[in-house]
């Protein structure tokens, strides 16, 4: 075997610089999403980026050939790079705020994460938990700035009662006498049937046992039946609750008036008077608590004058995970207790079925939670993003990310496309050879990727995952490119005096024009491939139970299985295939490997068949990119190598990724993936058919620059004196 020894550096910068993007740039588009940029943002983003790469491509290469600085520039800018991502690391999260509804349903409190649209809910995540029997703690933060809600909290989670009535120190009611009977602790107990409080009627339950105290409070009973009212007189009764029934207890000697109204079933009305002890607001409480008299007005929260209620109420909840069901487009998940920050333990009980219309609005209240298990914050985070406003996303962290991705897309966009003008510079006139090198850059991507994936999925727990190595793999490969690249040898070339002028005759062609519409549409194509094919991937496997789990894992196996089964095998036989097939008929066959790609996508059930509609790769890319650069470089007329590859890869990706990346967003948002890549495979078989036609005819039209069959040659076609002027040959037999 035969090294060219001039050649090795510019291997090594493709393998370098490659091996140094792959950790990175394929998980940037699912990185965006994990930071909580939906879609459509995602799209928008992936529209501007090429756009600039649209400006500077075509820019710094006339500024290299104008100044003969390629190198120079080329260093700079892989520095550049590095730096661009490295401070993208060191942004900090803007982790959307999850947030759920506190929702009372059987007497019982639950949590409630309600989801855009059922077909968002994760069936097997809340199956999952549903089997698990044990306990998650939370920690929440709710709203309470609704006085409505603070009446729940007092009355039936009993919390905080310095902010409950504190400023109540009296109940007056009309109660209904139903039964008196003296008992054997020699006190006379008066039982009421009904209580009349503000104009409503309530039936005076109340509760006792675990959680509850006895009010115990000393209240006057002036009542309309005269013999009870005699033996009431100078006497206050304590009300208290007996077998969950509100009694009037009096301790008396003098029990002789009782024989004439005891176990009677007709008693009159009494006024009931109550004092209340303001330090103790527990005793108000129970009493509104029992009775179900949230409507009352004397039931309503007061604090003291001057005070307000506090806004928020923080606290630990315990959920119980085996109560974990979807209804509709909700999840919901029982709050068994919660631990206030003083240590105490609550149970946060609630009115099951309202008495009142008004009480419909008592227990409805947003809380922001973060709890210590995974699944159950990916549950709620997934809820709280698909009602996210797009206005919402663009916050300070989503700026700082935008600039500094702009910067690193520039960076690699000149590197790129520097690279290809410099190796076509080495190569001289062995163009065909240019695969051969090229292949070197799809080894370090197809294995670092591969290794990527597989890091970030063992140092992640669950679905949000961690890129730390993704970064640091990418500062230690972008750094050996620099320092390689410095090693690589351009030879002087001949400089165009014009090359303004001398471009802008190559895009007057007709033939060219064809070309450059055909790169758009492959850009098009590329454009969500690379920005969705890993959104579709999740979605694909987040049907599957545990599919969420190995998703980097297999990510990382479809750019391995891109490069390795694809691209390189392609790549080194490009210069082969491309004199046998010829460019023209290659471009139609790129188109029509699109198209069959894009349909297999949508079919896909089971994301780890993806694997083998990877193995189009080596037609969509490994025959795509020679395709593509030689032309490129055979058009270009002397002096403006890096100023044509620098026009032709700003217009593949400038135009046709740009547009790509934003009808793709737009359709995944409205549509998911499957009929996303529909739509997008047939577009592609419909240009295919329509490059054909427009080269068929094309083909005979006089005056025109096209590719011979059989050949890699650039002809000119002068029909009517039949004759054929060979412009520059691509082969190596010149």
């Amino acid at each position: 075997m035969k090294f060219n020894k001039r050649l090795i550096p510019v291997k090594g910068h493709f393998f370098f610089f490659n091996a140094g993007t792959a950790p990175l740039v394929p998980y940037l588009s699912t990185y965006a999403r994990q930071l909580g940029f939906s879609s459509v943002t995602v799209g928008l983003i992936y529209t501007v980026l090429p756009i600039f790469g649209l400006v500077a491509k075509p820019l710094f290469g006339i500024i290299a050939d104008r100044f003969k600085k390629q190198k120079l520039i080329f260093v700079l800018f892989q520095i550049i790079t590095i730096v661009s991502f490295s401070v993208i690391y060191v942004i900090p999260q803007n982790t959307p705020k999850v947030s759920v509804q506190l929702d009372c349903g059987h007497g019982i409190t639950e949590l409630r994460s309600c989801y855009k649209s059922s077909d968002l809910i994760d069936s097997c995540k809340i199956n999952s938990l549903a089997n698990q029997n044990r306990t998650v703690l939370c920690n929440m933060n709710c709203d309470l700035s609704s006085p409505k809600m603070w009446q729940t909290v007092c009355e039936h989670w009993h919390v905080l009662p310095q902010y409950c009535y504190s400023n109540t120190k009296s109940i007056k009611y009309e109660s209904f006498i139903r039964n008196i009977s003296l008992e054997n602790d020699n006190c006379v107990y008066i039982t009421s049937d009904n209580v009349t409080l503000d104009g409503y009627d309530f039936t005076p339950h109340c509760n006792i046992g675990e959680g509850y105290i006895d009010i115990n409070e000393p209240c006057t009973l002036q009542c309309t039946n005269n013999v009870l009212s005699k033996m009431l007189i100078g006497q206050q009764p304590n009300i208290t609750c007996v077998a969950n029934q509100l009694k009037y207890k009096l301790c008396t000697n003098d029990t002789t008036q009782i024989k004439y109204v005891q176990n009677q079933t007709q008693l009159e009305k009494c006024s009931a008077y109550c004092e209340l002890d303001s330090s103790t607001p527990w005793k108000l409480m129970e009493i509104c608590d029992g009775w179900g008299a949230d409507i009352a007005t004397t039931c309503q929260p007061k604090t003291a004058i001057g005070e307000d209620f506090p806004k928020n109420l923080t606290f630990t909840g315990n959920i119980l995970l085996s109560t974990t069901l979807s209804e509709h487009d909700c999840v919901y998940i029982r709050l068994k207790h919660i631990q206030l920050p003083d240590g105490t333990t609550h149970y946060p009980n609630c009115i099951a079925k309202p008495q009142h219309v008004t009480e419909t609005t008592l227990f409805h209240t947003s809380c922001e939670i973060t709890c210590n298990d995974t699944m159950v914050n990916d549950i709620f985070l997934s809820a709280t993003e698909s009602h996210t406003n797009e206005s919402t996303q663009y916050t300070e962290q989503f700026w700082i990310f935008f600039a500094l991705m702009i910067i690193s897309w520039i960076g690699q966009a000149v590197v790129v496309t520097f690279a290809d003008a410099i190796c076509f510079n080495i190569l001289g006139d062995k163009i065909s050879q240019y695969g051969k090198q090229r292949l070197w850059g799809s080894v370090g991507w197809g294995i670092f990727s591969l290794l990527t994936g597989t890091l970030i999925d063992l140092f992640s727990d669950g679905t949000n995952k961690d890129y730390t190595v993704a970064f640091i793999l990418m500062f230690v490969f972008l750094l050996g490119d620099v320092i390689i690249s410095c090693f690589i040898r351009i030879e002087s070339t001949k400089m165009s005096m014009n090359i303004i002028a001398d471009v802008g005759t190559l895009l007057s062609s007709v033939p060219t024009v064809i070309f450059m519409l055909w790169t758009i549409a492959v850009g098009v194509c590329t454009g969500l491939l690379w920005q969705f094919l890993f959104w579709h991937l999740e979605d694909v496997a987040a049907t599957s139970c545990n599919g969420s789990d190995y998703i980097k894992t297999l990510q990382g196996l479809v750019s391995a299985m891109q490069t390795f089964g694809g691209e390189i095998p392609f790549l080194f036989v490009s210069g082969y295939v491309l004199r046998k097939v010829g460019h023209v008929n290659m471009m139609s066959l790129v188109l029509f490997a699109f198209g069959v790609r894009f349909i297999l996508y949508s079919m896909l059930t089971n994301a780890w068949w993806v694997l083998p509609i990877e193995l189009f790769q080596g037609i969509t890319f490994g025959m795509f990119y020679p395709t593509m650069t030689s032309y490129a470089n055979v058009l270009s007329p002397p002096g403006t190598e890096t100023t044509v590859q620098g026009l032709v890869g700003a217009i593949f990706e400038g135009v046709g990724t740009s547009l790509g990346s934003y009808v793709g967003g737009r359709l995944y948002q409205s549509y998911g993936g499957k009929f996303t890549f529909q739509w997008y495979g047939i577009a592609s078989l419909l240009f295919c058919a329509l490059h054909i036609c427009v080269q068929y005819f094309q083909r005979y039209n006089e005056g025109h620059v096209g590719f011979r069959e059989g050949y890699s040659s650039v002809i000119r076609y002068e029909t009517p004196n039949d004759k054929v002027h060979i412009l520059e040959d691509v082969t190596d037999d010149k």
